[in-house]
């Protein structure tokens, strides 16, 4: 299974790019996604949305890029509704949710989340919520999960989110590796300095994941975040 893990930029042409790029990939973890055009919605399976919002950061998205795996869609709002009373979950960060059955039966609980840098801290409460409400609605206790996520802060920040996605079970998958550059500071993908995206991946699965930047300023594509590739072997 392979999965792209990319902050659009709310960008129709990252649509387009992604469409052509990755079409024989299996599923994205989008954030910051615009509408999707029309040809691009015609061709992958661009799930629910919501497409309407409002400000600069558009939405997050779960995409099913290929018929080898089926997709069911978690409702954000499901997940909100039933968190305990006075939960971070009701915070500025955000998700999509959703569990993608492999073949052969395997099941994957799928996330993209997007937070700014103050909010990610509440990012681990929010995978919790969401783990446990898939449990509940039969998925399983145990369901390993995979995370793609842009928490616009540094690996070697004084964050407590990778802490604390390593005490939930969900570790950072080995990637250290430039993936975002500063429009309005100028630069351009060959002046890349930070990293800000990243993928999480429970225990049990860990060790079959491999994550690669594709940060290329050749191959940079159209928003100021470059994609993340993650490989899945076969158990």
């Amino acid at each position: 299974m392979r999965i792209v893990c990319w902050n659009t930029e709310h960008k129709r042409d990252s649509w387009r790019f992604l469409c052509e790029r990755h079409g024989q990939a299996d599923v994205a973890l989008l954030q910051e996604a615009c509408t999707p055009p029309k040809e691009v919605a015609a061709r992958l399976d661009v799930g629910p949305g919501p497409w309407v919002h409002k400000g600069w950061n558009g939405a997050r998205a779960i995409v099913r890029l290929s018929n080898r795996v089926q997709l069911e869609w978690i409702p954000t709002e499901d997940i909100i509704a039933s968190a305990p009373s006075g939960s971070a979950i009701d915070s500025p960060a955000r998700l999509a949710a959703g569990v993608a059955t492999l073949p052969g039966g395997e099941q994957l609980g799928l996330v993209s989340v997007e937070s700014g840098h103050e909010w990610a801290k509440i990012v681990p409460a929010m995978i919790l919520q969401a783990q446990r409400y898939c449990e509940k609605q039969g998925h399983g206790a145990g369901l390993p999960f995979i995370v793609g996520a842009d928490l616009t802060t540094w690996w070697d920040s004084d964050t407590t989110v990778f802490g604390e996605m390593m005490r939930i079970g969900l570790p950072l998958i080995g990637l250290h590796a430039t993936t975002f550059y500063s429009r309005p500071n100028g630069q351009t993908p060959a002046d890349a300095a930070l990293q800000l995206d990243y993928v999480f991946a429970s225990r049990p699965i860990a060790h079959r994941l491999t994550v690669r930047a594709l940060n290329d300023p050749g191959d940079w594509g159209p928003s100021d975040h470059c994609r993340l590739l993650v490989d899945i072997a076969g158990d």
